[in-house]
């Protein structure tokens, strides 16, 4: 089943021809062009009908095997996932075809763009090739293999589980406990990133971020955006790279609370070595979706030694 999904999330097709039914003696690449197109436009019974009885379906490039499958499984499992996207748009190019006797091979570029409205990104995006065998039967040209090439992917790589969760009914609106812990972990990526924009899109205008244990050494907090801007901007300019690996993040009783634990290791400029601390967080959302208020637990006794402010802790 994870191989039928891999493939799914990796098609590519064209919105530039219009979904009609296939007709006899259409060229290979034809079939290939209006398998992608039905994808899209979710015209199963089209996706279903542009198959062999026997379809191999090879995502090796993406760490899953290949498997040999029915036309009714592979629709069975895509429609668990595209139909949890708002929107998806395929595009394909560079088509090559040859064919010998009742055999044709078709290769072609791929572009994936998936839509779905989200605090840390609306789009995720998957590039590669393709390879496929048709079989020419009752004068119609039918796929029996697939092999995808990827390439790279870029955008919210939440999207796709985030889709699914939509179709199972586990996730129907930005306010859920599932985009609650998605938006946490794009929190922490933003971070290692330093991408500044990206981390205060999770905030509501007013949003606060607290330290409790502050002690009086290190800032106590911001509220709103340009606060927020403020109290990270020196971080990201004085420090090296940031790395925030999590432990947990989970959900709560409370369906606009979500609970973290994550370490950081920060490296000090100028060959300072590295700071190292274990942090405990709280994350309340609001009806959007938004962070109103990140509250930030830390051992302040760790914090003091590695910038030498031991001595001023009291």
């Amino acid at each position: 089943m994870k191989t039928i999904l891999i493939a799914v999330i990796a098609l590519a097709s064209v919105t530039s021809l219009n979904s009609q039914p296939m007709e006899r003696n259409e060229q290979p690449k034809d079939v290939v062009l209006q398998l992608f197109i039905a994808t899209d436009e979710q015209d199963w019974q089209a996706v279903e009908q542009s198959f062999t009885d026997r379809v191999l379906l090879d995502y090796s490039s993406m760490g899953n095997p290949a498997a040999t499958l029915e036309p009714t499984q592979i629709v069975k499992a895509w429609q668990t996932i595209l139909p949890g996207f708002g929107y998806t748009h395929h595009q394909i190019g560079n088509l090559q075809q040859t064919i010998e006797n009742n055999i044709a091979q078709v290769a072609a570029y791929g572009t994936a763009t998936h839509y779905l409205e989200h605090p840390s990104g609306n789009v995720w995006t998957v590039v590669g090739t393709y390879d496929f065998e048709l079989e020419l039967k009752n004068n119609q040209w039918k796929i029996k293999s697939m092999q995808f090439h990827f390439k790279y992917q870029d955008g919210n790589t939440l999207l796709p589980q985030l889709a699914m969760d939509h179709v199972a009914g586990k996730s129907t609106d930005t306010g859920s406990k599932s985009d609650h812990k998605a938006s946490v972990a794009a929190f922490l990526e933003a971070l290692e990133l330093k991408d500044m924009e990206a981390l205060l899109s999770l905030f509501a205008e007013d949003g606060r971020h607290v330290n409790p244990y502050h002690s009086n050494l290190f800032p106590k907090g911001a509220e709103g955006h340009e606060e927020i801007r403020s109290y990270w901007k020196p971080v990201f300019t004085n420090f090296g790279a940031m790395e925030f690996p999590i432990e947990s993040i989970l959900s709560t009783e409370d369906p606009t609370l979500v609970y973290a634990k994550f370490k950081g290791r920060i490296e000090l400029k100028n060959n300072g070595g590295y700071y190292e601390n274990n942090y405990y967080a709280t994350f309340k959302f609001n009806e959007k979706g938004e962070i109103i208020e990140y509250v930030e637990i830390f051992n302040p006794i760790t914090a003091a030694k590695s910038f030498g402010l031991l001595d001023k802790l009291k």
